[in-house]
């Protein structure tokens, strides 16, 4: 069963490491949506306009079939906006994940979102590691074994905050966002022009 969860108030308590090593086990790849998964689109809500990336079935059934948990995490502030109801934010994980496992692709362990507006200031906005840190206790993951996938700056520093290593895709924002990232020295494992090379390095980097 997928979970979609949003956070209205922060509640997780941080991870330690004898914590994460003891009961959290499992390995992960953490992905981001808009611009990894499926074409960025100016606050998505119509399922009809999801389109996936080329090749993003086949990766993550290659990630599935290596043991990976699989996992979103995602903001979608066009809630917080007033631009987009939670209601179409589920239509359109409901339609992206269709059409992913009719091409192939293992089901999702999880869909976390975060609702909130830039200016709330919540916990769950990435680059804030609340969502992350939620999906290891629901789902038994251990952030520091596991990856993050994402096309902007707030997810390579997410990548940072959790122990992860952070690999960017130049879909999306990734052309655009990588500059910022070199000047800010946030530290990315690996650069891929789309999700089927990142994921090609990641099973390397586990072989």
């Amino acid at each position: 069963m997928i979970r979609r969860i949003s956070l209205k108030h922060s509640t997780a308590q941080p991870l330690n490491r004898s914590t994460a090593s003891n009961l959290f086990r499992h390995r992960a790849v953490f992905l981001d949506r808009d611009g990894t998964l499926i074409h960025e689109a100016h606050y998505l809500s119509d399922p009809r306009k999801v389109k996936i990336y080329q090749g993003v079935p086949a990766a993550l059934k290659r990630l599935g079939k290596a043991g990976f948990k699989l996992v979103i995490i995602s903001n979608q502030s066009g809630i917080g906006r007033g631009w987009v109801s939670r209601e179409a934010v589920r239509r359109v994980n409901r339609r992206m994940c269709r059409l992913l496992v009719v091409a192939g692709s293992p089901r999702f362990d999880g869909i976390y979102y975060c609702p909130h507006a830039p200016q709330d200031r919540c916990a769950c906005r990435k680059p804030r590691p609340l969502l992350i840190k939620k999906a290891a206790r629901d789902l038994r993951l251990n952030p520091r074994r596991s990856y993050v996938i994402g096309d902007k700056l707030c997810d390579m520093r997410l990548a940072k905050a959790v122990g992860a290593r952070a690999v960017l895709v130049l879909s999306g924002h990734g052309r655009h966002e990588w500059p910022a990232i070199r000047r800010l020295k946030i530290p990315v494992a690996f650069r891929a022009r789309r999700l089927s090379r990142a994921v090609a390095w990641i099973l390397k980097d586990n072989g």
